[in-house]
């Protein structure tokens, strides 16, 4: 290139570059914009303190409190059976099962009766033979004086003489075989009483074969012993039946037992709280397990909406641990299953069937009660007075359904976060809302209200 070329093309290139620095020199730096703090929107629930009715599920099968297996206590053959006596049918108190023939035990009676109509005719001569006996014995007795002192009289002639010895020994004979007699008469009465005592043994033994016999014939009858439902039926008529043979079975329809199994983790907070401070002795343990009529039951079979509910009563502590869940069970006693059927609407609480069983204790007060959900690790998020986030450590009293009740309440008004927050950061800003449809499933749980949509009995 030409030193003329570069002369023409230098200037404008250095002009440009002035140019440039010129226009950039004089303008203002950018600002930088302060953005500030953002708020996390959450939902909270304000608290305060609740009455708290404690409550825990379990579940258990249907068994009828009473149940009877027939069993025929005499032999015979059939000759009658109810109609009724079939199962699922119902029997009445007293109403007869079967009857078994009963000739064989009318024979025992008339026998029976037989030997004690002899029984009291040798009682009768007895009595008769012992009148006898004593008159005998008086006039015996007359004679043998008679006899001794006419032997006084021959013992005395032959002393003057004027009698022979003959005689005298003759008279003395006499006298020793009336005195014979004399105790014979004695001996015989004497046993007499020996004799009644064994005739009276007699009539009293035939007395029982008698009164056997009656309880025989009378179990010829079998009779339902309360109102039930038959369960199983095992004879047929003209049917022989042995002692000992079982007829059918029975089950009671007054009163419905449920082995209620409830998780042991349940259970224990349950207990602390149904009996608080009783369950730390043995004394105590032996007063709560005298004092399950402070508990009350209701049990539920049937799904939301249209569950039929019967109330029940806590009986007493079963004896055993269910061995594959390791649950511990509560027997509850419904009266009278059967009283509230309506058919279509309402179903009886009949054998075998799986219920859902609540158990309730007297309520508590000024309980804090917050979802399962609002708990974490032992921890709470609260919103401060001027809406920061305040992580609080609570303690776990108890867990029921989805909500969880602390063992020392929050102060009043406490706003607890029920809403996911990520990341948590302690003091992180926040802008918090009510959750009402929370709010209200909080108060619904409290359990002091009853639950809807359920056929109550």
């Amino acid at each position: 290139m030409s030193v003329l070329r570069k002369a023409l093309i230098l200037p404008p290139i250095a002009l440009g570059a002035a140019a440039l620095y010129v226009a950039v020199s004089g303008k203002e730096a950018p600002k930088r914009l302060d953005i500030g703090e953002t708020a996390t929107v959450v939902r909270v629930v304000s608290v305060s303190p609740q009455t708290f009715v404690p409550r825990v599920i379990g579940y258990g099968t249907v068994e009828p409190a009473r149940t009877l297996d027939a069993i025929a206590q005499v032999a015979g053959r059939v000759i009658y059976i109810n109609p009724s006596f079939k199962r699922g049918d119902f029997m009445a108190a007293g109403d007869v099962l079967i009857k078994l023939s009963p000739e064989d035990y009318e024979l025992e009676i008339a026998e029976a009766e037989t030997d004690i109509a002899s029984a009291d005719v040798d009682l009768e001569e007895l009595a008769v033979t012992l009148e006898t006996q004593k008159k005998s014995l008086e006039i015996s007795k007359a004679v043998l004086d008679l006899e001794e002192r006419e032997l006084t009289r021959l013992k005395t002639l032959l002393e003057r003489k004027v009698t022979s010895e003959q005689q005298v020994e003759n008279q003395e004979a006499v006298v020793l075989q009336q005195r014979s007699d004399v105790q014979d008469l004695e001996n015989e009465i004497a046993l007499n009483p020996v004799k009644q005592k064994a005739l009276e043994q007699a009539k009293r033994k035939n007395e029982v074969r008698l009164e056997t016999a009656k309880l025989n014939l009378a179990r010829t009858t079998i009779k339902a012993p309360f109102p039930a439902r038959v369960s199983e039926v095992s004879v047929e008529i003209d049917q022989y039946v042995g002692a000992g043979t079982s007829i059918g079975s029975l089950d009671g329809i007054e009163a419905a037992d449920i082995d209620v199994q409830i998780a042991p983790a349940n259970m224990s907070g349950f207990a602390n709280l149904a009996f608080p401070g009783q369950l730390d002795t043995e004394e105590g343990v032996r007063h709560a397990r005298q004092s399950l009529d402070r508990l009350s039951a209701r049990v539920k079979v049937g799904s939301v909406g249209d569950a039929a509910t019967w109330q029940a009563r806590v009986k007493r502590v079963s004896d055993t641990v269910d061995p594959d869940t390791r649950s511990v069970g509560l027997i509850v006693t419904v009266d009278k299953p059967y009283d509230t059927l309506r058919p279509g609407v309402r179903p009886p609480l009949v054998k075998g069937m799986f219920t859902e069983v609540e158990l309730s204790a007297p309520a508590v007060e000024d309980k804090t009660i917050l979802p399962r959900s609002a708990v974490l690790d032992g921890k709470v998020m609260t919103v401060t007075k001027d809406n920061r986030l305040e992580l609080k450590d609570v303690d776990i009293a108890y867990r029921f359904d989805d909500i969880v009740l602390l063992k020392q309440p929050l102060a009043d008004g406490t706003r607890v976060i029920v809403s996911d927050v990520s990341p948590v950061i302690d003091g992180m800003l926040l802008k918090p809302v009510e959750d009402k449809s929370v709010q209200t499933r909080l108060e619904a749980a409290t359990g002091l209200a009853a639950s809807p949509g359920e056929v109550q009995q």
